[in-house]
């Protein structure tokens, strides 16, 4: 019996190292890094959090890097906003869009250190200065909404649902059922999901709560999503 016991610990033990090894595993992570979608970015510094690894994109935005998986890589380049990454260990590229902050100054930065050429940037601000937004930063819809968004619970359980603090799935820990979802409004007409949307797809976000979510009807008691598109 004893044996028997030993061998199950022996398992367990040998499951959990291999499980934290894996977690912290190191990974080659290698990407594209652009500003306007479609511009490449040179010289941007790439870091790795836990690592300290560094790396500089090329001509053309590419860059690779070791990190661990888990961890998060920041992505800084002179004018421009710094963005964040976490390492997925899933192959995939990672390839991040670069905000150039408002104002002369931060044009002529990016341009004096290399990030981009001045004919380049000129014509990007002329025809692709929608593609300069903010919401462009963020990997997906329940990344942003989870940052974009004060005082509620996103989630991701095979279609995105936003609980707004107080709600009683919020409370009880348990968003399995729909109860406390609030309601997605796109463009002024409610959907049912949001699967269909692109961060790049974004104008404006927020959230409605009481007597401003009230005209949407009796479904709007839990708070209202409201979405403006490009």
């Amino acid at each position: 019996m004893k044996k028997g016991v030993l061998v199950i610990l022996s398992l367990l033990l040998g499951s959990a190292v291999m499980s934290q090894k894996s977690a912290g595993e190191l990974v080659k992570v290698n990407g594209t890094v652009t500003a306007f979608e479609h511009f490449y970015v040179k010289n941007a510094e790439v870091t790795a959090k836990k690592t300290k690894s560094k790396a500089l994109t090329d001509s053309l935005g590419h860059f690779e890097i070791m990190a661990r998986q888990g961890d998060v890589l920041i992505f800084s380049a002179n004018g421009f906003e710094h963005n964040r990454r976490r390492v997925t260990g899933n192959g995939e590229p990672v390839d991040v869009n670069m905000i150039l902050m408002e104002g002369a100054k931060h044009r002529k930065v990016a341009v004096g250190y290399g990030h981009l050429s001045e004919s380049d940037l000129t014509y990007a601000l002329h025809h692709y200065s929608d593609l300069n937004s903010d919401y462009l930063k963020y990997t997906d819809m329940k990344d942003l909404l989870s940052r974009e968004l004060v005082g509620v619970k996103v989630v991701d359980q095979g279609g995105i649902k936003v609980y707004s603090q107080g709600s009683q799935n919020v409370m009880n820990r348990d968003v399995s059922s729909n109860t406390g979802e609030a309601l997605f409004v796109v463009d002024g007409v409610i959907v049912p999901s949001i699967d269909f949307l692109q961060p790049r797809d974004i104008k404006t976000v927020r959230m409605l709560k009481g007597a401003e979510a009230s005209i949407y009807g009796s479904r709007s008691a839990n708070g209202v999503v409201l979405i403006e598109t490009k």
